[in-house]
């Protein structure tokens, strides 16, 4: 408005300048009239383009917060279930009851295994029947008091320790002189090496499938545990910029109604609407200042997101691997639930359409697709 003004005296002051010269020389008749009707013609279309410059930035930015602020709250939402599957991954508990002793998911009781071999060896031993059977109760008192407690590996080393501890005390009277007896206790482990070997070799497959299962999961935790540290301040932030918003919209109710009223849309179209007052109000200055950085921010949840969904797929096919290459293999189990964990844990990743099953994958996949497609639409405005 002020350069309008300006033209409008520079171009006043230019047709005095010409009235006063035809005066004076009265050879240059002027009308007037016809200039100033040119000058109100000019500045009422300068008006009129400096209206259509504020009514296309007011609807630009109508549109950059309506989806910024919905770009906003997806990319808030995902980080939040990102975040909560870190802490409380369903594939990860899954699985993690295939390391608890007492779990049947693999078709058998590990607890039961350990036992019916040790016991099956234990029948052998060339002890009295006296001596198997306090031997099987040592057995029984130590799963008792740790299958609660311990996982599968230290179970296994319990047992042996137990049973390679083993030993009979024969008490007798040995004379050590005419007049004096004396009572000796002989000391006898009647575990052998070969027996040792034998149980070991029994129970190897499932050592090595513990220690395998338990590899994977350390690193599961410790590539989470990292992800956490490494993205501690975008979550921050992104939950930063949720607040702020929060202040000034109720993000519970529906974004485009509560811009609409802010914009005051239903009355956008009257013929004295103020554009300009609109886009000097703080809070859509604010609004826009939130959004206007939108890009950079999408960029960051994309490579938390994959970042995250990279550890739990290595996660999924490193547990896939063993269940079907080593689990498969267990002298005991039940191959129909080791189909069925197989069969649960691609539904928890990948989603089940048939049973209307969305998986975390998936549901990622439609969130960013979400995102990007109003981040492109945002791009338009721009142009």
């Amino acid at each position: 408005m002020k350069k309008i003004l300006l033209y409008f005296f520079a171009t006043c002051i230019c047709v005095q300048s010409q009235a006063q010269g035809a005066s004076a020389n009265e050879t240059l008749p002027q009308d007037i009239g016809k200039e100033i009707s040119r000058l109100k013609e000019l500045i009422k279309q300068l008006q009129e383009n400096e209206l259509q410059s504020d009514k296309a930035k007011y609807q630009k930015n109508h549109q950059l917060i309506v989806n910024g602020i919905d770009i906003i709250k997806e990319i808030h939402q995902g980080t939040v279930e990102i975040s909560g599957a870190r802490s409380q991954n369903m594939m990860y508990k899954k699985l993690i009851d295939v390391n608890n002793p007492g779990s049947e998911v693999l078709g058998f009781q590990l607890l039961d295994v350990i036992n019916k071999i040790l016991e099956e060896n234990i029948s052998l031993l060339p002890i009295a029947n006296q001596e198997k059977k306090r031997l099987k109760g040592v057995i029984g008192n130590l799963f008792e008091g740790l299958k609660r407690t311990f996982p599968p590996l230290q179970i296994i080393t319990s047992a042996f320790s137990a049973i390679s501890s083993f030993n009979i005390f024969t008490p007798r009277i040995e004379k050590l002189s005419k007049k004096v007896d004396s009572l000796v206790v002989d000391v006898e482990n009647p575990i052998t090496g070969p027996i040792i070997k034998k149980i070991n070799d029994q129970l190897l497959p499932y050592i090595d499938f513990y220690t395998e299962l338990n590899k994977v999961n350390s690193n599961f935790e410790n590539a989470l545990y990292q992800h956490g540290v490494q993205y501690r301040d975008y979550v921050e932030e992104v939950n930063t910029l949720r607040e702020t918003i929060e202040k000034k919209i109720n993000l519970n109710e529906s974004i485009g109604n509560k811009i609409n009223d802010l914009f005051d849309i239903t009355n956008s179209s009257a013929v004295n609407f103020n554009y300009k007052e609109k886009l000097n109000n703080e809070t859509i200055k604010e609004l826009v200042g939130n959004c206007i950085g939108i890009y950079d921010l999408v960029d960051r949840y994309k490579k938390f997101s994959n970042d995250f969904l990279y550890i739990q797929d290595d996660f999924y096919k490193n547990n896939i691997a063993l269940l079907e290459k080593k689990a498969k293999k267990l002298p005991f189990r039940d191959d129909a639930k080791i189909d069925q964990l197989v069969v649960d844990l691609n539904e928890l990743k990948n989603g089940n359409a048939a049973q209307n099953i969305t998986g975390f994958d998936v549901s990622n996949k439609m969130r960013m697709k979400s995102i990007l497609t109003k981040v492109n639409f945002i791009n338009r405005l721009r142009y």
